[in-house]
């Protein structure tokens, strides 16, 4: 079985759009679904506006609570109850009886995402998609691909999104650990970093380190440490949401701004292809398409 987490960097950077278009790239196999925490509510709770739903064919498994299957409107049969308990029931396997929207409440901890995965291996599943953002990225050290989602709700500064785009890359092609070097584990502060500039460390996973607040400080210690990684999700690309909710007089208006620099940028400074699924869905099936045919 092939995991793919989609990584979304802030609240509407187009994570679902990127979750949705992967699952029509993905047609055809078998295919299970699950967010890291909760994903799928109407309008958003800040601004108001209204927000994509993931959208599911028929025969594809999703993992959801109990509680959130109900405001689904895909038609859902339970496969099974699992030992995975969140703050909106217990998780439990449905199959897509009819294809229409759903609610995603999934795993919130790593232990429970890998619970999950063996599960879906003895489902036969060939590809599983995870769906979570920056704030609950360590689970994501468990599946085997990432695709990165940044957006311009993220901040409407080029340059803040690219240095953004560059550390994330950069820490998801840290080294893989093969040697003896002293193994950091957990969450890894920047204070402890900077107490470790003359060690050679390893850590869990990127993701252990992507929770810093200042990004360009988190750059410095990764180009100044001796560091490697345990694990690694491979990065197969980075997509961009050009619209963004901007603040006016009568309240939050959906807004855009032009991310074809940014996009030409992140291809040419970090050679990894970044697109924008509104306008290149079909890029996103062929990378999707090179990547699998690639691993067989």
């Amino acid at each position: 079985m092939l995991s793919i987490g989609v990584l979304g960097t802030a609240k509407n950077t187009g994570k679902t759009t990127t979750v949705n278009a992967l699952l029509k790239c993905l047609a055809g196999k078998s295919l299970a679904i699950t967010s890291i925490g909760f994903d799928g509510e109407d309008l958003d709770h800040i601004t108001g506006l209204p927000k994509p739903k993931v959208v599911v064919e028929e025969g594809t498994v999703v993992a959801t609570s109990e509680q959130a299957a109900k405001h689904s409107t895909a038609k859902l049969q339970l496969l099974r109850k699992l030992n995975i308990t969140t703050a909106f029931g217990p998780i439990c396997l449905y199959k897509v009886r009819q294809s229409g929207t759903v609610v995603l409440v999934g795993p919130n901890n790593s232990e429970d995402l890998l619970m999950l995965k063996d599960v879906l291996k003895s489902e036969q599943t060939e590809i599983f998609l995870v769906d979570g953002a920056i704030n609950r990225v360590v689970p994501f050290q468990h599946v085997e691909f990432v695709i990165l989602a940044l957006g311009a709700s993220r901040s409407t500064s080029i340059d803040v999104l690219l240095t953004e785009a560059r550390v994330i890359v950069k820490a998801l092609r840290l080294p893989l650990s093969e040697d003896d070097r002293n193994v950091i584990e957990g969450l890894v502060s920047q204070d402890k970093m900077k107490s470790l500039r003359n060690e050679r460390i390893s850590v869990e996973s990127p993701m252990h380190l992507l929770l810093a607040e200042d990004l360009a400080d988190l750059e410095r210690s990764l180009d100044e440490l001796d560091i490697a990684v345990l694990r690694r999700p491979e990065l197969i690309c980075v997509t961009i949401n050009p619209y963004y909710p901007a603040r006016r007089m009568e309240g939050f208006v959906l807004d855009h701004m032009d991310l074809t620099e940014l996009s030409r940028t992140i291809e040419q400074e970090l050679n990894v292809p970044c697109l924008d699924v509104m306008k290149e869905e079909e890029r996103l099936c062929r990378i999707l398409e090179e990547k699998i045919r690639g691993l067989k």
